[in-house]
């Protein structure tokens, strides 16, 4: 009997009625206007409801290189709901459910991995099935990536997924997933996505960092100090600009640091945890970015762009929140 993950976020978080689902899709990707790009075999993609993030997502998935069908797709989510560390949760069901059809898991590559590397070495575990379908972060990119397909045409049936859950690790652990990754990665028929919202800014996030400017945050970063911190007492009058910009100025330059290494990959990484450090901005997916990085300081990358980025509302108050999201692609 096949194990099936069911969609458990079905009916709340998206519609679970195929032709509706399909329709609010196809109109995002549709509405993005962008063709895939040549080699662009990365992609960070949000993870929130559709009607809040489905526009921006498919900026993401219009870019990705869908011209040939690829083997496989491997799909890294952050743990919302599990604390664990130094391993990678690997998904041992044998197909996804999605109300547009199922995707197969590749169940060869999940075996290979949780195998380990053959020197001892155990990076990889699977995960069991309550953790599996309680966690968003995966799950919302399965509809996307299948409508995805379906609209270059090309048949569920003949693309396999790796889901992969990666929560806190350390350098080496990073390091050491990111080298068996980049085996993979640097096979052209395998793509990648990144699950990730951006900056979650209030005091229900706890956090509510404020920049006045890109080279104020430069200047934080290069004197290796913090970014403010904006309490109730805040006067907004005093600082430069609102508080929805101060989240984009953090965003992109988030964002910058991994396209401006594309010349030099092996710095991404640490760069990349110094700004995550510095600046404290809430990336959920920022693990399973570093990951990314450590397998791109190996594999190289031609470059990464941003085509879409957006807030789920405008904050002007300490009293407000929001949470941003990205879309982006890697070409390699």
């Amino acid at each position: 009997m096949v194990s099936i993950r069911s969609a458990t976020h079905a009916g709340t978080w998206y519609s679970a009625h195929a032709k509706d689902l399909s329709q609010q899709l196809l109109q995002y990707l549709e509405s993005s206007s962008r063709e895939c790009v040549s080699k662009a075999r990365i992609i960070i993609s949000p993870h929130a409801g559709y009607r809040y993030c489905g526009p921006t997502m498919a900026h993401a998935y219009a870019s990705l290189d869908l011209k040939k069908k690829p083997k496989r797709i491997f799909i890294l989510g952050p743990s919302h709901h599990v604390y664990f560390k130094n391993e990678v949760l690997v998904s041992h069901f044998q197909e996804v459910e999605t109300p547009l059809g199922n995707l197969n898991v590749d169940t060869e590559v999940c075996e290979t991995l949780v195998g380990g590397s053959g020197d001892g070495r155990k990076l990889f575990r699977y995960m069991d099935k309550d953790t599996d379908e309680d966690e968003h972060s995966l799950e919302m990119q399965f509809p996307m990536l299948a409508q995805a397909l379906l609209w270059r045409q090309i048949p569920l049936s003949e693309v396999k997924v790796v889901p992969l859950m990666v929560s806190h690790n350390s350098v080496n652990v990073d390091t050491s997933v990111g080298s068996t990754l980049a085996k993979y990665m640097k096979d052209e028929e395998n793509l990648f996505i990144i699950s990730s919202d951006f900056c979650h800014w209030g005091r229900r996030f706890s956090y509510t960092g404020y920049v006045g400017s890109t080279e104020e945050l430069e200047n934080v970063i290069a004197e290796e100090t913090e970014v403010e911190m904006l309490t109730t007492r805040s006067k907004l009058s005093h600082h430069q600009v609102p508080i929805w910009k101060s989240i984009e100025i953090m965003d992109k330059y988030a964002m910058h640091v991994l396209s401006r290494n594309a010349k030099s990959p092996e710095n991404l990484y640490s760069e990349w945890k110094q700004y995550l450090e510095i600046s404290g901005n809430t990336i959920c997916g920022e693990k399973p970015i570093s990951v990314i990085a450590c397998a791109l300081a190996s594999v190289g990358y031609k470059d990464f762009e941003w085509p879409a980025y957006s807030q789920s509302s405008n904050v002007n108050s300490i009293n407000e929140s929001s949470v941003s999201y990205a879309a982006g692609y890697g070409c390699l």
